[in-house]
């Protein structure tokens, strides 16, 4: 089963279905994560459904575990993602 690192609280029944689908680590305080903790709390997921309020920029991505095969945005637009970076680090497919 994928593993997924979400930043953010979602809408409860948004989690449910995320936990049928994946082995997923749900954000149950809602914390805004600085960029360190998305890097350190994602090691060993498969992806990470961030936020509009996580910046996701070069810098963190470079920084992310091999094991990270996707970011998404669980938002409109995803303007807090890198996505020269995301893509140069296999991140992101269009």
């Amino acid at each position: 089963m994928k593993k997924i690192f979400v930043t953010r609280r979602l809408l409860k029944e948004n989690e449910d279905k995320l936990k049928e689908l994946f082995d997923v680590s749900l954000n149950t305080n809602d914390k805004i994560y600085k960029p360190e903790e998305i890097i350190e709390q994602s090691k060993g997921f498969d992806g990470i459904l961030s936020s509009v309020t996580d910046p996701i920029n070069a810098e963190t991505i470079s920084k992310l575990s091999d094991s990270i095969k996707i970011i998404a945005n669980g938002a409109v637009g995803f303007g807090n993602i890198d996505i020269e970076a995301a893509r140069k680090k296999k991140h992101y497919r269009n």
